[in-house]
């Protein structure tokens, strides 16, 4: 690469990685952005020609990100962060703009519980301006300790973080088993936990995730076996294509199962009932005015779908 070609990458190509990405799919990225197929084809070929790695394995009809998009991903999601919340930070310091809250979510999380609750707050106070940031667990906890996030949507926190922050619980979602479509127990209804003693799991990555391994780990225990973990994913749409893949099988909250995940199955867990918590998480005593009403609307709309 000459120097005439450092400057070339783009943060739109960025946005575009990081939706195929979690995706999994050209097509299903190309209408969550509103752009045409064949257009998010070249920005991703584009891309990867400027990185001198290819960031997809295209496999017939199927994609899977290679070890380097792997890499990539989580350094995307950062690099467009911060991007957009140094954007921010002169406007509200040295500019005219109004103070924004910003809001970190895994985008499992957009349609039903974090878009409906703007479009409440919008009415109730439209001079509001809320900056959304599609981060993984991790990356909302570092930017929330860094006074970089107001508010951040999480699952799993440790008790350390348990300590340092202030905790909304919005919802409970009941934890479901997710099979390969062709697993001996891929039909019934319900499945107990113990039943799949010695199978091979996977688990959403704990340095993504901080906690994952051990709320995994901590729920089999009580059905009395260690599970076997052979596979830690980054991401939630990794995950359901590992399983699919025949990888392993995994625990999700039932929630999950909106997301694409062609070759799996979501099964109820008939013992033991676990659920997962969905919590706003803030920095002590700064949930006052438009973030309190935010926390609130984010809460109705998460009630909305229990």
């Amino acid at each position: 690469m000459n120097s005439g070609d450092t400057a070339t990458m783009e943060f739109h190509q960025l946005r575009y990685f990081i939706a195929t990405a979690e995706e999994l799919s050209v097509t299903a990225a190309a209408k969550r952005l509103h752009i045409s197929q064949p257009a998010l084809s070249r920005q991703i070929l584009s891309l990867e020609e400027e990185l001198g790695v290819p960031l997809f394995q295209r496999v017939k009809k199927r994609i899977h990100l290679t070890d380097a998009g792997r890499f990539f991903l989580d350094r995307a999601r950062q690099l467009l962060c911060d991007s957009e919340t140094s954007i921010q930070q002169v406007r509200e310091q040295f500019g005219h703009g109004k103070r924004t809250i910003r809001l970190g979510f895994l985008t499992i999380f957009l349609d039903d519980i974090v878009a409906p609750a703007l479009r409440t707050l919008r009415k109730e106070s439209p001079r509001t301006s809320v900056a959304l940031f599609e981060l993984s667990p991790k990356a909302q906890l570092d930017r929330l300790r860094d006074g970089e996030l107001d508010l951040a949507l999480l699952g799993n926190l440790g008790e350390e973080d348990r300590s340092r922050y202030t905790i909304q619980s919005l919802m409970r979602n009941p934890m479901a088993i997710v099979l390969p479509d062709d697993h001996r127990h891929a039909t019934r209804k319900q499945v107990a936990l113990k039943e799949l003693a010695g199978e091979p799991f996977v688990s959403l990555s704990d340095t993504i995730f901080p906690g994952r391994r051990q709320f995994l780990r901590s729920v089999c225990q009580t059905q009395g076996f260690e599970p076997k973990i052979v596979e830690e994913s980054d991401s939630l749409p990794l995950l359901l294509a590992a399983v699919s893949s025949g990888t392993g099988v995994a625990l999700l909250p039932a929630h999950s199962s909106k997301l694409p995940h062609s070759g799996s199955v979501f099964v109820r867990m008939k013992t033991p009932v676990v659920y997962a918590e969905i919590m706003a998480v803030y920095r002590k005593d700064s949930a006052q005015g438009v973030l309190a009403s935010l926390i609130n609307h984010l809460e109705s709309a998460a009630q909305a779908i229990v």
